[in-house]
């Protein structure tokens, strides 16, 4: 395996094992950059060998060519389609909810019924 398929192994790895998705959103973050992360090295790469396999002679170095390049802008479109991804996974992470507020009377509290009017004569009838 090569060093560079080492360090993504490791990178994955190192993924499975977080234990929080911000932990895990810096993780993917290292591959999403639009700047520094692999998939925008990744597209890099496929452009430079594009541009070698234009300087051979052989028929099929054009052809080449236009493959590396189709495969740089699809890079770079995985990779602005997944431009949010990392606050996604980061939004992942909700706090959990607060118990219900108690208002002036629970559930468990009776609440007073009002009285039968008393007689106020005092006499039967």
């Amino acid at each position: 395996m090569s060093e560079h398929g080492r360090h993504l192994l490791a990178l994955t790895d190192r993924l499975n094992g977080t234990e929080s998705y911000d932990q895990a959103a810096g993780l993917v973050d290292q591959i999403l950059d639009p700047v520094d992360g692999a998939l925008e090295r990744l597209a890099d790469f496929f452009e430079a060998a594009g541009e070698k396999a234009k300087e051979s002679d052989a028929d099929d170095g054009f052809d080449l060519a236009q493959d590396f390049e189709e495969a740089a802008v699809d890079i770079r479109r995985l990779n602005e389609d997944l431009h949010l991804a990392v606050d996604r996974m980061r939004a992942l992470t909700t706090p959990p909810p607060e118990p219900p507020v108690r208002g002036m009377y629970s559930h468990t509290t009776p609440v007073p019924t009002p009285a039968a009017p008393a007689n106020v004569s005092g006499r039967r009838r």
